[in-house]
Formats: structure tokens, sequence, C-alpha cells
């Protein structure tokens, strides 16, 4: 094993990582050798989780990094990483999500020996990723990361459903390992064959155009799969909702984040950009994620498959970010790039935090209630206090709501985007798209405020609608730690996001290899053009509407006595009937995008015997999704005709391969002739 750290003070981080690892096999050997033990398996994880977001934190605050390598396997070596400003990043959101998600199942025993042996190895293939620094070792951590993922959501006793989910899953990851596969190919024969990601750097600028942009695609192609953008999401809704609460925590809060991860490595760090058409390519998947990502969420009633479709949502809004930046240093205009990438690396971070507490969350009503479904749900909030503040907060941060995070770098990608819509060094298509993508980003944060009003509503709010709902109880002491810490975590980095904001810039200069010095920015900072600066004063703001909010409530306590009484329902006893639901509620927003929310319908009708009278009315609706039908289905179906094709082609015959091999000669002799 031979380490090198890149800065004086970078080989004080090493035993942080090697802690961070072994404490995450020590997890796995626990559970897998001496099951009696299993109990104590979340809290190694918890440990091992902590260690690598102190590890993302000293290298962001350091400015250095850290590079080890050691093993070999045919030549290649399998351990080779290097965390830098960029990985730390991602660490962040890797340790927060992790060890949150871990405290919360701290004392319970997993579904089975195996399941709790493979989550934290699972954790373990992150951290390598967000480290590996050839392909070598990247592709094995890439590939560990999905079939350990695929297992937990499976299971070791699975309903037809879940396996359908899971081989959904499995399809799409492989299509994009394919896809990353082939694009590290046509890098490293570019490099001479040499698979580390600081000599495809340097071999970049030798590719020529079309080499070049195959390459980008490919990539852009395989990471945005793992990342759930669309068109290629159909794995995410599906798999999220069937796996564990603290296993889907870890997969939308961090897992989903490689992908943006190696997006960001290999598109603007290794190859050094890309051009206009891939930025607004980029700009364009991030935009109809972000709306068509929250307008399916809107239509759901799955609480868990609700959150699912806001992890498209909010990858669309990242990707929104990466793909201003590629946009804008193309064109030279590096200050706004470094602004963009620092706000898709901010929101990164902050929905680690939200979407893992909101995962958590949902993890509490299931195992309260027994239920997913939000129609069957309602007045939790007496029962689960804790659950319900948690929630709330975490709902109120992905809606985008100052304070908290998720208005901070929401509102630092409104900036990048007004500097593309403004920058004199864009074409005016390219500017009119920036237009158009803040267009899309309002709506966005529109309807997820109207999704969480649904979610938070509905859930606890109101009257129970069912038997198990009105038996709820609180969750366990250590996921009320877990989503308590994470709520924290939102008012902290919401407050906080200037410095934040400031340290990511740098990250995001070094990632885009712009050599000048930063300018500090001591706030959530706009656009710098003509002089002019834009600041969002976090905690002014916070101070601000808690003195408006106490007011408000004082002033209204001294005009008022406060009554309890029961709602005026006509003099009937009110009902979980008279309150409105899950559809009723988005009913209205399906009705105004029913070109886009095509809603199927279903009414059963049963008569008493020999009458014309109704005896029972079912009625059954569901939302078309359109990218799987139109796009996604026809695909399907063209590359199962493909696949029974080239079965025909290999029958076994010899005959039909000897007439294979002689064509194969005459086409061949026919080239060599013509050329």
């Amino acid at each position: 094993m031979t380490v090198t750290p890149d800065a004086a003070f970078g080989a004080d981080f090493l035993p942080v990582l090697w802690v961070a690892a072994v404490l995450l096999l020590a997890s796995a050997s626990v559970t897998a050798c001496v099951p009696r033990l299993s109990f104590a398996s979340p809290g190694l994880s918890t440990a091992g989780s902590v260690m690598a977001l102190a590890l993302g934190g000293a290298l962001l605050m350091a400015g250095a990094s850290l590079t080890a390598s050691g093993g070999q396997v045919l030549g290649l070596v399998p351990f080779a990483v290097r965390y830098d400003g960029l990985s730390g990043a991602f660490l962040l959101a890797f340790g927060a999500s992790a060890a949150a998600a871990s405290l919360s199942v701290v004392g319970a025993r997993p579904r089975s020996t195996a399941e709790g042996a493979a989550y934290p190895l699972f954790l373990a293939s992150i951290l390598l990723v967000l480290g590996a620094s050839n392909a070598f070792s990247f592709l094995l951590a890439w590939e560990s990361m999905a079939l350990l993922s695929a297992f937990l959501v499976v299971g070791l006793r699975p309903t037809r459903a879940v396996v359908s989910a899971g081989n959904v899953y499995l399809a799409l990851t492989h299509v994009a390992t394919a896809a990353i596969l082939v694009a590290f190919a046509i890098l490293a024969g570019a490099a001479g064959g040499q698979l580390d990601f600081a000599a495809w750097h340097a071999a970049a600028p030798g590719l020529s155009e079309a080499t070049r942009n195959i390459a980008l695609v490919l990539v852009c192609v395989g990471f945005a799969t793992k990342a759930g953008a669309m068109p290629f999401h159909v794995w995410l809704p599906r798999a999220h909702p069937v796996a564990p609460s603290h296993v889907s925590a870890v997969m939308s809060g961090v897992m989903i984040k490689t992908g943006i991860y190696g997006l960001i490595r290999i598109v603007i760090d290794v190859v050094g950009g890309a051009p206009d058409g891939l930025g607004l390519l980029i700009l364009a998947i991030g935009a109809i994620s972000a709306v068509l990502g929250v307008l399916y969420a809107l239509m759901q009633h799955d609480l868990k498959r609700l959150l699912a479709f806001h992890s498209i949502e909010n990858i669309g809004i990242i990707l929104i970010g990466v793909g201003g930046s590629v946009l804008l240093a193309a064109h030279g205009a590096t200050e706004l790039a470094a602004l963009a990438l620092a706000a898709a690396l901010f929101h990164s971070i902050n929905h680690a935090i939200f979407k893992t507490l909101l995962f958590l969350g949902a993890g509490a009503v299931v195992h309260a209630t027994g239920l997913r479904d939000l129609n069957h749900l309602g007045g939790l909030g007496r029962k689960m206090p804790a659950t319900m503040l948690a929630f709330t907060i975490g709902a109120a941060a992905i809606s985008g709501l100052p304070p908290l995070n998720g208005f901070a770098s929401e509102w630092l990608t409104f900036q990048g985007l007004f500097g593309i819509a403004g920058s004199g060094a864009l074409e005016p298509a390219a500017r009119f798209a920036g237009v158009a993508v803040i267009g899309a980003l309002a709506l966005t944060a529109a309807l997820a405020v109207a999704c969480f009003v649904k979610a938070t509503g509905v859930t606890f709010l109101g009257l129970p609608r069912s038997a198990a709902a009105a038996a709820a109880h609180e969750t366990t002491r250590p996921a009320v730690a877990a989503m308590g810490l994470l709520a924290a975590a939102c008012i902290a980095l919401g407050i906080a996001a200037g410095p934040i904001v400031t340290t990511l810039t740098v990250v995001a200069r070094s990632a885009l290899h712009t050599a000048a010095t930063p300018e500090r920015v001591a706030a959530v900072t706009a656009t710098p053009r003509s002089g002019d600066v834009a600041t969002y004063a976090a905690l002014a703001v916070g101070l601000l509407l808690a003195l408006t909010t106490a007011g408000l409530a004082l002033f209204m306590r001294s005009r008022t006595r406060a009554r309890r009484v029961d709602t005026w329902t006509c003099g009937i006893a009110p009902r979980p009937a008279f309150q409105y639901t899950a559809t009723s509620y988005a009913k209205p927003i399906q009705l105004f995008f029913r070109r886009i929310l095509v809603a199927e319908r279903e009414i059963l009708v049963e008569y008493h015997p020999g009458t014309a009278f109704p005896s029972s009315i079912r009625y059954r609706s569901h939302i078309t999704m359109l990218l799987e039908e139109r796009i996604l289905g026809p695909a399907h179906g063209l590359s199962l005709r493909g696949a029974n094709f080239a079965r025909k082609l290999q029958g076994g015959a010899i005959q039909l391969y000897i007439a294979y091999s002689v064509i194969a000669v005459m086409l061949l002799l026919l080239w060599a002739r013509w050329t």
C-alpha cells in the first residue's frame, strides 16, 4: 500500500479514511460472523459514516487532497483513490445521510443476516466510488454499489412486485455501466491505454471533436441513468419505495448523487468541459426532470413513491446547475460557471440532508401504521408529534422556504441562471434557454410547496382515516434522534449558507481548473455582472421570520380567547370522509396539467340483483407515465424483437454457421477490393 498526500497535511487525514473503512467492514463482519451481535452493526455503520463526514469536512476546510493505492489484480490496481475538494463535498452528503440512516435502526435487527451484512458493504462501496482515481477501481466500486443496493431492494423473500422492481433496477443500472465502460475505453485509448484519471485529463486536449463528443454523450447517459434523471428514471420510483426505509434514505440521499459526482468528475474535471450542445442538453434534461418529477410526485398517494419522484425533481435542479456551469465555462465565463457549479454542489448536500429526513419520517409512519397510502392515513400528529415536527421541517426545506437550506441552494441556482440569461458571451438561443429554465425552476418550486402541503397535511393533520392510523405510536428513540439531527442540519445549513458557498466556490473553481484566486463570497452571491451583487442574508431573514411569527402569535393571543370546539358539520359528528383526501387535493392541478398528466379511470358498478339500483360503486384512477409509454415502452419492444432475431441467428445448425463464415469472407474480399 502506498500513500501520497498532495499537501503537507494530507497524510493527517489518512487515519480518518482507514477508520471509516474499517468500521464499515467491521459492521458487515459482525453481522455475518456473529449473528447474535447483529444489533451492534448499525452502531458501527453510524460511527464509520461519521468518520466519512469528518473526512469530507477536513478536506474542504483544509483545501487538501489525499491519494492512496494498493493491491494488484491481473496487473490492475483495484484500490486507487484520490480524495480532493470535490470528493469532500459529496463525502459530506454521504456521511450525513448514511450516519442518520444507520442511527435510525440502532438496536433493531435486520430482516436477515445477509441483508444486515450487505448494508455496511453498500456504504463502503459508495465511499470508494467517491474517491476512485482510476477506471478499474471506479468500475469495481460502481458495480459493487449497484449489486449490493439491488440485493437490499429485493431481499431474500421478495414478492412478485419487488422482484419486478429489482429487475428493472438491475437492467437499467447495467445499461448505465455499459455506457460508462465504452466511454472509459475511448478515454483510455486516447491516453495510450492508461486507466488513471489524471492521464486522461492530460490526454483530453488531443481528442478529436467527434471522439470527444461520443465519449461525453455516453458519460452523460450512464451517469444520468444512475442519478434517475428523465427519461432514464423508470427504475427509481419502483425501487425506492420497496426498499427498507433506511436503505431508501441512503439510495435517494446519496447513491443517486454518485451519478452527479461522476458527471462532474469526468465531464468537467477530467475532460475539461463540453461543447455548448451538451451543456444545453444537460440543462434541458434538468428542467424536464424538475418539472415532470414534481408533477408526478403531486399525483402519488404512496408516501414513499411520492418522495421518490421528488428525488427526480431535485436531481433535475442539480443538473440545471451542472448544465449551466458547462455552458458558461465553454464561453469563458468562469466566474459564473463556478457560481452555477457551486449551486449544484450545495443542492447535492442539502438534498441528501432533507431527503434522508423525509424518508426516515416516512419509515416512521410505516413502522407506526404499516401503511403508505396517504388516503388511509391522517391524524398522526397527535400520536407522533416528534415525527411530525421533523417531517414538517424537512418538507419546508425541500419546498425551498427560507431560511432553510433548500431555499439557499435554489436561490443560488437562480442566480446562475440569471447569469446565463444576461451573459453577453452566450448566443441568443442559449440566453433564451436560460430564461426558459428560470421559468421551469420557478414552477417547480411552487408545485413542490403544493405537494408537501398535501403530504404533510393529509398524513399528520385531521382525523385518522383507518384503524391503523388511529392506533399509531411514536417511532423508536434512535429514529427520533436521527430525524432531529437532520432537521437541525436543515436549519444550520440554511443559516450558514454564506461561508459554505464560499468554500464550495473554491471547490468549483478547482474542478473547472480556474487558476484565478476566487473572491470571498460572504453570502449566497448572485451574478457579479455590472458590479451588482444580489445577496441573501440567511440569518437576518431567519430572525425576521421568527420575530414576525412570535409577534403575530402574541398579538392573536392577546386579542382573542381560544376555545376548543368540534368542527361544525351541519349537526353531524365529524367523520374522516368529510376531509380532503390526497386524491381530491391534487385533482385541480391534475386537471390544469391534463395534457401531461393523462388520467386513466376505471369505474366498477355492482347492482342489486334484478334491479337497476347500484349496491356499490368503485372508482379507480391513475396517471399515465407518458415517457414510459411513448418512448421507453416502444424502445423496450424494439429491443425484444432484436433479441428474438439474434436468437434465431444462433439456431445451433452447423450449416447456418458455415454460411455466416462464407458471407463474412466474401464481404471482406469485396471491401478489400474497393479500398
